[in-house]
């Protein structure tokens, strides 16, 4: 066989391949045709006949909702239904026939010690919320914003899980305070022996000491 016809083929590597020579059928899924103004504008699909229109989706519409309470949280009984799950567990403790707190005046038991902090105001006189538009005060926040809402027409708003702002109440002289160290520092100057104090005092001694920290090595001397 004659030379002309033992010529090799040259073979084009991959990694050397000029694309821009390559026809677009042989480029396969590596070929991404780019459209300049000769592809047609994109077109929503029409609505199905007896449907409406979508309307187009601002941002401010894709704000989450509010969150709603996880309840209700039924009773076991079925009676009654609360919001949350704290709130059935604090209801099912007036039902326990162990009344694990005392009134120190008339001995009456109760279950919780709100519900004793509560009923003691009644004996001591102790009325801490105070109605801003006439001159009545009342044992329990409940109780003054019920008042202004059926006397005053005020009602108060409160968003979803915020919190009222605390107020600290002295059980002894009613007096109030909006911060824990305001009330620690009346009791200390007008009720040193009250009984908050002590309580704070025994925790405190029963809290060990933090350790000193160990002592860092001296740098070495050349």
């Amino acid at each position: 066989m004659p030379r002309a016809f033992l010529v090799k083929k040259p073979v084009v590597a991959t990694a050397k391949r000029n694309w821009s020579e390559l026809p677009d059928e042989q480029r396969a899924e590596i070929y991404v045709p780019i459209c300049l103004g000769g592809c047609p504008p994109r077109r929503d699909p029409e609505p199905a006949l007896g449907e409406a229109p979508a309307s187009p989706v601002s941002p401010l519409d894709m704000t989450l909702p509010p969150r709603a309470p996880p309840g209700p949280f039924l009773h076991p009984k079925g009676k009654k239904s609360f919001g949350f799950q704290r709130m059935l567990n604090r209801h099912l403790k007036c039902h326990s026939e162990v009344k694990r707190h005392r009134c120190p005046y008339c001995g009456k038991g109760f279950n919780d010690t709100f519900d004793l902090k509560r009923h003691v105001r009644t004996h001591t006189g102790v009325r801490p919320y105070k109605c801003s538009l006439c001159d009545k005060a009342f044992t329990q926040r409940c109780s003054l914003e019920s008042h202004l809402r059926k006397i005053h027409g005020v009602a108060q708003r409160y968003g979803y899980k915020e919190r009222r702002a605390k107020l600290y109440v002295c059980e002894e002289c009613g007096g109030t305070a909006d911060s824990q160290d305001a009330h620690l520092a009346h009791l200390r100057q007008r009720h040193p022996h009250s009984p908050l104090l002590a309580k704070l005092a025994r925790k405190a001694a029963a809290t060990p000491a933090p350790r000193p920290a160990p002592p860092r090595p001296a740098p070495p001397t050349e």
